[in-house]
């Protein structure tokens, strides 16, 4: 078996790729991540690398401008996903799989057509009818624009969903968005993401008075955050913080918000920052609105905390309701305060949640986990490649 993988940035495509690789199975990764970063050297698979990151570094300078931070960058995105999907066909026509990820694989998909290479679209948030309804609906609500997918990136996901023959999700959230606009579950292979252990996640549950709710990701209008500060507000409670961790964007739902004292945005925190972010908290709460599989929240659980998070995030894929923490609804701060009440004030249910997300966390495969559980997915798909070659 060997892989050809496209893919414009480092997230979870790195840990995918050296996975293929430490397999034998990585023929190619054709990645987008700039070379001008410090994390993107990639020596781990040598010469597999083949980067093609020229406009993926126009992209990202155009995102330090506020004036291009508009149509130009979904352009420019755009053209550095079509400048991947062009140079991955010499690659993967030798090859027996070809994955890419969602707007990076159309032309080489059509390409393929015929050839008894498979061919499958990588696709980490919900389908793109499901995510432009949502945000669009959302948007509207706040009453903020809503830029939406440039039509020609749309059109291209579109067609690739068609042409694939099989779609790579992290969740069942974006599993169910595939379902409900008529993918079949046949063509839908899922595969949870690992998580990064962060410094020091050992701290004792039951050392950590209910002092302060924490959210970690950006400040932006697809996390919901203005239900989870409507939920935190609307339980009066002054000897309670809720800390909100992450970058701000130009829309973070918040502009109508008059946040209290005890409601504090603190930027972007790493390493032993965040750690102790963590560590100083009780309970950590995800309101995201639409998000393929957020990373915090096995992050939250190693740290013993007791999770609060929609269905639209991924989580119920980590988390039992009523185990770990909660499930619930998307956009709705009300059942927010609910859960944030009952593990505020019973402090019992508090600590046997922190136990068990602690002992879940144990049990949760990290990132070289994940990367096997692909490389044996795909392997289960040998009958459905050409012969092999001579």
């Amino acid at each position: 078996m060997q892989v050809v993988y496209a893919a414009p940035n480092r997230s979870h495509h790195y840990p995918y790729a050296l996975a293929l690789h430490q397999a034998g199975a990585l023929a190619a990764f054709v990645s987008g991540f700039p070379r001008l970063s410090r994390a993107s050297p990639f020596p781990e698979i040598g010469g597999r690398l083949k980067r093609r990151d020229g406009w993926q570094i126009v992209y990202l300078l155009a995102l330090r401008f506020p004036v291009l931070r508009t149509r130009v960058a979904d352009w420019l995105a755009y053209r550095s996903k079509w400048h991947l999907d062009s140079s991955s066909y010499q690659f993967a026509k030798k090859s027996d799989i070809f994955i890419a990820y969602n707007g990076c694989g159309l032309d080489t998909f059509l390409r393929l057509k015929g050839t008894g290479v498979l061919r499958i679209i990588e696709v980490v948030n919900s389908h793109v009818d499901v995510q432009e309804q949502i945000l669009s609906e959302e948007h509207a609500a706040l009453g903020l624009p809503y830029r939406g997918i440039l039509p020609a990136e749309k059109n291209r996901r579109l067609r690739e969903y068609e042409e694939a023959d099989y779609i790579l999700c992290p969740s069942s959230f974006v599993e169910r968005s595939l379902l409900s606009r008529g993918i079949s579950a046949h063509k839908i292979i899922k595969n949870t993401y690992g998580f990064r252990s962060l410094p020091n996640s050992d701290a004792p549950p039951s050392s950590r008075p209910p002092g302060r709710v924490l959210y970690v990701g950006t400040i932006s209008v697809r996390k919901g955050l203005r239900y989870l500060v409507e939920g935190f507000c609307a339980l009066k409670r002054t000897d309670i913080e809720l800390w909100l961790v992450g970058p701000i964007t130009d829309a973070t739902g918040l502009e109508n918000h008059l946040l209290p004292p005890n409601v504090k945005l603190k930027g972007i925190l790493k390493g032993e920052l965040l750690s102790a972010a963590y560590r100083g908290s009780s309970i950590f709460v995800l309101p995201s609105i639409e998000e393929g599989q957020a990373l915090v929240t096995a992050e939250a659980l190693s740290f013993g905390l007791p999770v609060i998070a929609t269905q639209n995030s991924g989580a119920d894929d980590i988390i039992t309701d009523g185990l770990e923490g909660f499930i619930v609804e998307a956009k709705n701060s009300a059942v927010i305060k609910e859960k944030l009440s009952v593990l505020l004030e019973d402090a019992n249910l508090r600590l046997r949640m922190s136990d068990a997300a602690s002992v879940k966390a144990k049990h949760l495969g990290g990132w070289a986990s994940s990367g096997q559980n692909l490389v044996a997915k795909l392997g289960s798909l040998r009958g459905k490649i050409r012969n092999e070659k001579q």
